[in-house]
């Protein structure tokens, strides 16, 4: 099947924008009547994904990890250009699951496919998207928004996507079968925050970022970008029941590994105290999950950074040095 072939039969049924002319045109028309974001997110096969990953997955973490992205800044998903980088010996069958899987995250954030490209490799498998949100009327929730005195709150759970990782590799021999496909499944398709959150962000969110790295490294780059320091307290960092029972059960795994482990995709705010009662009636009514973890607070530049209140003590957590979770 040739590069066309690929285009016409999977990815021109999912652009039913009509801006995007059914992929027949090498550009799109982006409409929008309100002030739009723009983000875009590449993942690698053996880098973000593992090469045996069920392929309909690795399309769910493409379109998640840009969402998280823009949800953390306050957007709403609507479009999205799609680069395909297939490799020669992986089947061609694939493909149609691809898109199936491509299709059904889309969907999830009303979001449409308006254009990309498609090419092959003798190398991995190489996906990029670039996705546009409608912002609020203020535009993105920027890193630089953090004021002195604001709290710092984080959606959903930390550390899974760490879990994850070492389930799917099989370092983790102490956890439950049940715990270990449950880890594995959100690393895969990280449980990404709903689009409500992108709401409540824009009305009250001062500073904002997306945790891809990892909550210690985002913190700090949050705080660097605000020119203030963070703290937060470590034993109010929200843990899902599978990671609390591999805290307690294995002997590999510390709190420091999740809080600095990367991938788990959610939401990291500060806001005005003013606001903890909105804020909080906002998520119960939209049933999501949200811990006011720490506070911002003056830092001289050295300590703009993220510090973590622990048994009475500040330290300071070692952020990865990489980017990625190599695999």
């Amino acid at each position: 099947m040739d590069e066309f072939d690929l285009i016409r039969t999977f990815l021109a049924p999912l652009a039913n924008s009509p801006g995007a002319d059914r992929l027949a045109d090498d550009v799109a028309e982006i409409r929008s009547a309100g002030r739009m974001a723009a983000t875009a997110d590449a993942i690698v096969e053996g880098v973000h994904f593992l090469r045996n990953d069920p392929i309909e997955t690795v399309a769910a973490k493409l379109v998640r990890v840009n969402a998280s992205d823009l949800i953390a800044k306050g957007a709403t998903p609507t479009e999205c250009l799609l680069s395909l980088v297939w490799p020669k010996r992986r089947s061609a069958n694939q493909i149609p699951r691809f898109a199936d899987g491509l299709k059904a995250n889309l969907d999830l954030w009303n979001c449409r496919l308006i254009g990309g490209d498609t090419t092959s490799t003798g190398g991995p498998l190489v996906l990029s998207m670039t996705m546009l949100g409608v912002c609020g009327s203020r535009g993105p929730v920027r890193r630089s928004g953090a004021r002195v005195g604001d709290d710092v709150w984080v959606s959903g759970c930390i550390g899974d996507g760490w879990l994850g990782l070492k389930a799917a590799l099989g370092e983790l021999d102490q956890i439950s079968d049940a715990d270990r496909e449950w880890l594995i499944a959100g690393y895969r398709e990280p449980r990404v925050p709903p689009v409500d959150l992108a709401a409540l962000i824009a009305e009250h969110g001062g500073g904002a970022i997306d945790l891809s790295d990892g909550l210690a490294a985002d913190a700090a780059h949050l705080a660097d970008g605000s020119r203030v320091a963070i703290r937060i307290d470590a034993a109010r960092v929200p843990l899902s029941e599978a990671a609390s029972r591999a805290l307690a059960q294995h002997e590999a795994v510390a709190l420091e590994n999740l809080i600095c482990g990367g991938d788990d995709y959610q939401s990291l705010f500060t806001a005005n105290p003013s606001a903890r009662q909105a804020i909080e009636d906002a998520a119960e009514a939209a049933s999501l999950r949200l811990t006011r973890i720490g506070v911002c607070e003056a830092g001289r530049r050295a300590l703009r950074e993220a510090r973590w209140r622990r048994n009475g003590a500040d330290s300071r957590l070692a952020a990865r040095d990489r980017d990625v979770n190599e695999v």
